[in-house]
C-alpha cells in the first residue's frame, strides 16, 4: 500500500476511494454522489488527482490479494484502520466520516463491506470527530 502524509489530499481521496470500493466496486449513484456533493472540492482535490489515487488504491488492492477479498466485499479490520488512521484532524475526520455516509448510502443499500467501513471509521474517529456516531446491529428475524 503507497504511503501518503496525514492529513494529505491523497489520505483523503484514498478514504473516498475506500468508500467507494467498500462494497465491491463503485457503482453510478456512488460516483453521482461524489460529485453532487462536491466532496472532490471539499478535500482540496481535482478531478484527476481523485481518479490518480482511486487508480492507485485499486492496484494496490490487486496486488496484495491478502487485502481484498471482492468476492466477499472484504477488507481486513487492520488495513481499514492504517487507512483512516492517516487523517487526524478532528474536522477533516468529521467532514470524511459525513462524505463516507453518503457514498454507502447512496445506492440506498447498505452492504457488509460498507456497514463494516462505518463501524471501524466511527470506533476510531468517534471520540475524535466532535459528533459521535454509533450503529445498531440489526437482528435478522
Amino acid at each position: 500500500m503507497r504511503h501518503y502524509e496525514k492529513d494529505s489530499a491523497e489520505a483523503f481521496a484514498r478514504v473516498l476511494s475506500l468508500a467507494l470500493m467498500a462494497d465491491g466496486a463503485p457503482d453510478r449513484a456512488e460516483l453521482d454522489c461524489v460529485h453532487h456533493r462536491r466532496m472532490l472540492q471539499q478535500f482540496g482535490l481535482d478531478e484527476m488527482d481523485f481518479e490518480t489515487v482511486l487508480q492507485h488504491f485499486c492496484e494496490d488492492l490487486e496486488q496484495s490479494v491478502g487485502y481484498y477479498d471482492a468476492f466477499n466485499q472484504h477488507l481486513p479490520p487492520e488495513l481499514i484502520d492504517a487507512l483512516l488512521a492517516e487523517i487526524e484532524h478532528p474536522e477533516h475526520r468529521r467532514r470524511l466520516l459525513d462524505s463516507i455516509i453518503h457514498i454507502a448510502t447512496a445506492d440506498g443499500e447498505l452492504s457488509e463491506g460498507e456497514k463494516r467501513l462505518l463501524e471501524r471509521a466511527s470506533t476510531q474517529w468517534g471520540r475524535h470527530a466532535g459528533q459521535p456516531v454509533r450503529f445498531r446491529h440489526l437482528s435478522a428475524h
